[in-house]
C-alpha cells in the first residue's frame, strides 16, 4: 500500500524536517493533556480569517497522533471553500455533502488508510446551503457513529469570522484549537473569534501560532514557527503566549 507523507513532515529534509516532526509531536502530546478523557476525543481546528494554516496544522496534527498508534479521523468541514483532498491529493468526491445529503453510503466517503491510523473525510460536491448541512441532526448523528469508531475525530472548519458554519458543531466537540498568524491577523479579528466561540459553549484548548519569522543559529536561514499553548485573554494575535515552539519551514497557507 502506498503511504501519504504527512504534508509539512515531507517539506524539506534535515534540522528543519526534524524540528517540524518535533513541532506537532508538541501539539499533539499538549492536547493530548488537555483531554484527558476516557472515549473519542473531538477537536476543532480553525481561524479568524483565511490565510493563517489550520488546514495545514490540522492535516499535520491528525498524522501526528496517528502517528502513535491511535485511531483518528481528519474531516473536512469546510463546505464553501475545501483544501484538505488538494493537501492530501485525494478526490473530494464522494464527500460529506454527498453523504448528508443521501446520495452516498459512509463507506463510501471514507478514504481509509491515508497514513496508517488515519482515515479522512472531504467535504464532497460543493453545496448550496453549507451552513445548513453543517447545522443539520444528520451531522451531529454522523459525529455520534463516527466517535464509537475513532479514538480521535479532527475537524477543519472554515475561519470563524467570515462565515458562522463551523459554530453550529462547537457544542459536539472536546475542545477547539485556533490557529493565528502574527502580523496577519488582526487582534480584533482575534478577539471577536473567541468571543463567538465562547458564546456558543465551546473551550479553547489552545492556539497555534503559525509562521513567526525568527532567525535561529542553528539553521542559519528564516524559518516559520509553530507553537501551541493557551491564548491569552485579551491580546492580540502578535501577544500569543505559545510553550515548546519549535521551528519548521514556512507552508504555504491554507
Amino acid at each position: 500500500m502506498k503511504q501519504t507523507r504527512p504534508y509539512g513532515y515531507g517539506a524539506s529534509g534535515g534540522s528543519a524536517l526534524y524540528a517540524a516532526k518535533e513541532a506537532y509531536r508538541t501539539i499533539r502530546t499538549n492536547l493530548l493533556f488537555s483531554l484527558a478523557k476516557t472515549g473519542c476525543k473531538t477537536i476543532m481546528f480553525t481561524s479568524s480569517i483565511s490565510g493563517e494554516g489550520k488546514t495545514t496544522t490540522a492535516a499535520n496534527v491528525a498524522f501526528s497522533i496517528a502517528r502513535g498508534n491511535k485511531k483518528v479521523l481528519l474531516m473536512d468541514l469546510d463546505l464553501r471553500n475545501p483544501h484538505v483532498h488538494r493537501i492530501l491529493k485525494k478526490s473530494n468526491t464522494p464527500g460529506l455533502t454527498n453523504y448528508l445529503s443521501g446520495f452516498a453510503a459512509l463507506e463510501e466517503i471514507v478514504h481509509k488508510e491515508v497514513y496508517p491510523g488515519l482515515d479522512v473525510i472531504c467535504s464532497g460536491t460543493i453545496s448550496p446551503n453549507p451552513a445548513e448541512m453543517v447545522a443539520s441532526r444528520g451531522m451531529i448523528e454522523l459525529l455520534d457513529k463516527l466517535k464509537e469508531q475513532y479514538e480521535f475525530i479532527i475537524l477543519d472548519t472554515p475561519p470563524i469570522t467570515l462565515v458562522s458554519d463551523a459554530l453550529s458543531v462547537v457544542p459536539a466537540t472536546d475542545g477547539v484549537v485556533l490557529v493565528i498568524r502574527p502580523k496577519y491577523t488582526d487582534r480584533k479579528e482575534v478577539r471577536r473569534t473567541i468571543d463567538q466561540i465562547e458564546f456558543v459553549g465551546g473551550k479553547i484548548l489552545g492556539a497555534v501560532a503559525n509562521g513567526v519569522q525568527q532567525q535561529r543559529k542553528n539553521y542559519g536561514s528564516r524559518y516559520g514557527r509553530y507553537g501551541y499553548g493557551r491564548y491569552g485573554y485579551g491580546y492580540g494575535a502578535a501577544d500569543t503566549q505559545t510553550e515548546a515552539k519549535a521551528d519548521t519551514k514556512e507552508e504555504k497557507p491554507e
